[in-house]
């Protein structure tokens, strides 16, 4: 892991050294968000007290007074808990916020650690108003209080990237007759593995970005006698020219296309692709190395 210390950004490699960046919350945000998930939570504790009131008070003021009690732990202690372990890191707060818990390593959070950060809350809140947890949050560069220490866990901002907000295609894409899409004998799946990299390459660095290019353009500009030197052009040019043949087709949702798709040239046994009959193909290696980082998966 490595972090930069004038954005607060924590970068984390994976075994497959693919570098994903989260960007920490800071200490506004979460105590935002903090002060909403109270609020939610004391509507709620007051809604099932005044409940637990009306059924048993009049009969026995000692029983009610102790479900009350009852009540308000499990609520304190289990609200958080099991929001964050249902919802991938966000209570109701957080989420509006657009803030979350995850490991330090950027894997979503479990039970245990979950329960764990908030079950230490208390230690965070002494001696008052959370005045332990802040001092400690200022001090490390992550942002995190003693409950995020105990649980190894850190708070991010979650930025959602939507259609509109992706980068566009490169502004100088090779001019690529519609045919060419015929000659290269490219289907619609095949377009969608490509619409997958400009859709994602944001998320890679510079140089990985140019890598994943180079091995998806090579095939293309080989059999279309063009220089694969600059191999973002190369697939921009066929985004285009299937953009002009199907103008209801980029920017589709690919999960939604791959449902019932017929099969692609790319496609071989076992679901993965496998390079198209060119003369000296893709290792299968290869490209099975391409889309297992670009093709969609099912997200909790």
């Amino acid at each position: 892991q490595t972090l930069d210390a004038v954005d607060a950004r924590v970068c984390v490699e994976t075994p497959e050294q693919i570098q994903f960046t989260f960007e920490v919350a800071g200490a506004a945000p979460r105590m935002m968000a903090y002060l909403l998930d109270l609020l939610i939570r004391l509507a709620g504790v007051f809604v099932l007290s005044s409940i637990i009131m009306l059924a048993t008070g009049l009969s026995s003021p000692g029983l009610a007074t102790g479900l009350v009690l009852v009540l308000v732990f499990i609520v304190e202690w289990g609200y958080s808990t099991i929001f964050e372990w249902l919802w991938n890191g966000h209570t109701p707060g957080k989420r509006v916020l657009g803030i979350r818990v995850v490991r330090t390593d950027g894997i979503a959070i479990d039970f245990v650690r979950s329960a764990m950060r908030n079950l230490l809350r208390a230690a965070d809140f002494f001696p008052a108003l959370y005045a332990t947890g802040l001092v400690v949050m200022f001090v490390d560069k992550k942002s995190r209080r003693l409950g995020d220490f105990a649980a190894d866990a850190m708070v991010i901002r979650e930025r959602r990237v939507r259609l509109r907000d992706l980068p566009a295609l490169p502004s100088e894409a090779l001019d690529l007759p519609a045919d060419a899409l015929m000659s290269l004998r490219l289907k619609e799946p095949d377009l969608s593995l490509i619409d997958e990299f400009f859709r994602r390459r944001h998320l890679f660095s510079s140089q990985r970005s140019r890598e994943l290019a180079a091995i998806l353009a090579e095939p293309a500009a080989r059999r279309l006698g063009l220089s694969s030197q600059e191999p973002e052009r190369v697939l921009a040019g066929i985004m285009t020219a299937g953009h002009e043949r199907r103008s209801s087709w980029f920017g589709q949702n690919p999960a939604k296309r791959a449902v019932g798709r017929k099969k692609s040239l790319f496609d071989r046994p076992g679901g993965r692709f496998r390079p198209p009959p060119l003369p000296d193909p893709l290792e299968p290696t290869e490209v099975t190395e391409v889309t297992e980082i670009l093709e969609p998966k099912e997200g909790p």
